[in-house]
C-alpha cells in the first residue's frame, strides 16, 4: 500500500502542532504549579531551525488558543508562504509576539490536530 507524500501544507501544520502541544503543556504546568504570568511560549513558525521563546499573558494565550487555526510566532517570524504555498496569514502583529492563522489545507490539518478538540 502506497502512502501519498505529505504536502508542504500538511508538514507545516504537523510541525506547528508539535509546538502547539508543547505550549499547551507549558500552560498546564504554569497554571498548575506556579503562577508565571506572562508565561513562556515556543515560537510556532514554520522555520525548522527556529528555537525561539517569547512571553505572553495567560489571558492572551487563552484568547488565541480558542481558535484551533491560530498560532503564535516571534516578531519577524510571520511566514505566510512555504515552498510557494500559502500556509498562513497574519492576524495581529505585536511587539512581543504575532498571531497567525493557518489557511487552506494547513488550516484543515491544524483543526484535525488541535489538542483542544
Amino acid at each position: 500500500m502506497h502512502h501519498s507524500p505529505e504536502t508542504i501544507s500538511e508538514r507545516v501544520a504537523r510541525d506547528q502542532s508539535t509546538f502547539r502541544e508543547a505550549n499547551e503543556q507549558i500552560e498546564r504546568s504554569v497554571t498548575r504549579f506556579v503562577e508565571i504570568d506572562p508565561m513562556p511560549f515556543i515560537c510556532e513558525c514554520p522555520r525548522r531551525d527556529c528555537i525561539g521563546f517569547g512571553r505572553l499573558l495567560l489571558e492572551e494565550y487563552e484568547t488565541i488558543r480558542h481558535d484551533g487555526r491560530r498560532f503564535l510566532v516571534l516578531p519577524g517570524h510571520e511566514i505566510c508562504e512555504v515552498g510557494g504555498k500559502a500556509v498562513a496569514r497574519v492576524v495581529e502583529r505585536g511587539p512581543l509576539f504575532s498571531v497567525m492563522e493557518d489557511v487552506g489545507e494547513a488550516a484543515r490539518v491544524a483543526r484535525q490536530l488541535d489538542p483542544r478538540q
